[in-house]
């Protein structure tokens, strides 16, 4: 198993070369891999499971479900005015787990089959089937839709947190929760996809805060 530190020793030389105005490259790489995933790789994996069945589609989740850029957008402006450690931790725990969705997605080709129809005529449902139509049911593992929400919601509540402005910081933190639910909700998401995004997710943030923890004790040895 690789040491912490040795990761984290990786990841402050990466740091040193990959300067602000750089995290804005990355988002068309990124692009370009995605839509070749969409476009050539065949032949995926089913992955959801009966527990999935269980879940009731409600459509009116479909709000905070498109709330999900917005409020990613909101996060990262907020952050990067606010707290220039903590954008540099959410700015890499977005690439490593985009990144890591773009391995899986051509190692794994992956799917589902969750989605439903409603007879219910309602903005709401008319919602849910333009998405069904514009997103495919491919390539959902891990779930960026969650892994982001909770990447960008975490860093902002924190940063909020630390400023005193404590129901705006729980708020955040709800949003993340309420976008997660919404995509098994909505049928876009499955609960494995769900909760290895949340474990991706989890891991990152421990790596990332050992990492800016191991740079701060180095600044201080070295003064």
């Amino acid at each position: 198993m690789v040491p912490s530190s040795f990761l984290c020793g990786i990841l402050l030389r990466m740091k040193e070369k990959f300067k602000y105005w750089q995290f804005v490259f990355y988002l068309p790489l990124y692009l370009v891999f995605f839509f070749l995933a969409e476009r050539t790789v065949s032949d995926v994996t089913i992955i959801n499971i009966p527990f999935d069945d269980k879940i009731p589609f409600i459509p009116e989740f479909i709000i905070p479900y498109f709330l999900w850029f917005p409020f990613m957008l909101a996060a990262i402006i907020y952050v990067f005015f606010k707290d220039k450690k903590e954008f540099f931790a959410m700015a890499w725990n977005l690439i490593i787990g985009m990144s890591l969705f773009i391995v899986v997605s051509f190692v794994f080709p992956n799917g589902l089959n969750l989605r439903v129809t409603s007879d219910t005529d309602s903005i709401f449902v008319w919602m849910v089937e333009y998405l069904h139509k514009i997103d495919t049911p491919t390539n959902v593992l891990p779930s960026i839709h969650v892994f982001n929400s909770f990447a960008c919601g975490v860093s902002l509540g924190r940063v909020l947190w630390r400023r005193s402005h404590k129901i705006t910081a729980i708020a955040s933190y709800a949003m993340a929760v309420l976008i997660t639910l919404s995509t098994m909700f909505v049928k876009q998401h499955s609960v494995i996809d769900v909760v290895s995004a949340l474990v991706l997710s989890g891991l990152c943030f421990f790596l990332l805060r050992r990492f800016y923890k191991h740079e701060a004790d180095d600044k201080s040895n070295n003064v």
